[in-house]
């Protein structure tokens, strides 16, 4: 391998925030111990399984892995650098605003880290808890300079189409987030998932009908379809004025500082996601951990591996994901790729994509301005 990225999953939280359906579990001693026992056990086994690989990018995700103590992030560290060739261009920590302090920072800096993912999510006090989040507006900023204190960039995350959210709100949420000079930025919708999840079985007593109450709320007093399509089309040109290219659906960057780890993701290359909910994506199979923490602490503890994804299709899989970037999709890279018959699929496909929704421009394929918006149906034409 000529290097792969690393995702570790750190799930703990101090709270769930009732709208995330990512792989959480609440921070208890017994469950923090176990689980970053089973963490290392996993790193080891699968840096010799294959063959100490050189590590380009990492991402440490949750969950908030903030959270942890510099103790456990040295332990963390240690492992990482004798299971792998770690040499990295870029290492992310995502984080809490409320949950960083020096101590913690200088860890993580110590182990490698270049980037700060922070959570804002809002900078309206108003947003903030109708998101369920437990940190206050006033934390942001101290955080991002902390984190710049340190030589580190610092990329933030704001959600819009919260309930009660007015254009004026996101305004203002999109005028904090450029006033503070980061250098990435990405924002999401607010989507609401009305089936159970798997890690929903890592807090005690479940508490999906209480969630489940609560999603359904949400989504009713959402601003619907076309406020979401108008606060989206709002961050594009706010953000386009400040400097900021639209380089991913959902992610804008300053020159030079767009995500090295994610751009991974999105061009369907070589990475390993290691913890409880991790993907995996290596010699063109996918590949995943359990997202309910017992499970995936038992498969460990008895030497068991990833579980294979063979519904997975990989040039379905990459074309999809290349339309996300602004690049769009080459269509004669990805025919030398997977052959002159997917090409001709996709680009059959495609041009029967309403001719709005996308470009094609010298064997290119990209999404238009419309096309971000209902950037679905043009995946769904992909579809066999």
């Amino acid at each position: 391998m000529r290097g792969i990225g690393l995702y570790v999953h750190i799930p703990f939280c101090a709270a769930r925030c009732p709208y995330c359906d990512f792989a959480t579990a609440p921070a208890t001693t017994v469950l923090r111990g176990r689980y970053l026992a089973a963490l290392l056990t996993e790193i080891s086994r699968e840096g010799a399984a294959l063959g100490r690989p050189r590590v380009r990018t990492v991402f440490f995700g949750g969950g908030t892995p903030s959270l942890l103590e510099p103790d456990e992030i040295a332990s963390l560290g240690a492992a990482l650098r004798s299971a792998f060739e770690l040499r990295p261009r870029e290492v992310t920590v995502e984080a809490n605003p409320a949950t960083l302090d020096r101590a913690r920072l200088e860890s993580w800096r110590e182990l490698g880290m270049t980037r700060l993912s922070l959570g804002a999510q809002s900078f309206r006090e108003r947003g903030l808890r109708a998101l369920g989040r437990t940190h206050q507006p006033e934390d942001v900023e101290p955080a991002v300079d902390a984190a710049r204190g340190i030589g580190c960039d610092v990329s933030l995350d704001l959600i819009f189409g919260w309930p009660g959210q007015t254009a004026r709100d996101w305004a203002d949420d999109l005028d904090a987030a450029v006033a503070l000079g980061v250098a990435h930025l990405s924002a999401y919708p607010l989507e609401l998932q009305l089936e159970p999840d798997e890690g929903v079985a890592n807090w005690p007593g479940g508490g999906w009908p209480t969630l489940e109450r609560w999603r359904r709320a949400a989504e009713a007093a959402g601003p619907g379809d076309d406020g979401v399509a108008s606060l989206y089309e709002q961050a594009e040109a706010r953000l386009a004025r400040s400097g900021y290219r639209h380089y991913e659906i959902a992610n804008w960057a300053r020159a030079g500082k767009r995500c090295l780890h994610n751009l991974t993701y999105w061009r369907n290359g070589e990475w390993l996601g290691v913890g409880t909910g991790a993907h995996s994506h290596l010699a063109g199979r996918r590949s995943r951990n359990p997202a309910a923490l017992l499970d995936y602490l038992d498969r460990i503890e008895h030497g068991l591996g990833r579980i294979p994804d063979p519904a997975a299709e990989p040039a379905l899989d990459t074309a999809m994901l290349a339309l996300r970037l602004d690049g769009g999709l080459d269509l004669s890279r990805y025919g030398h790729r997977f052959g002159a018959a997917a090409r001709d699929r996709a680009a059959a496909a495609l041009r029967l994509a309403d001719g709005s929704l996308v470009d094609t421009i010298g064997g290119r394929v990209r999404l238009t301005p419309r096309g971000r918006l209902l950037a679905n149906e043009v995946f769904a034409s992909l579809l066999p």
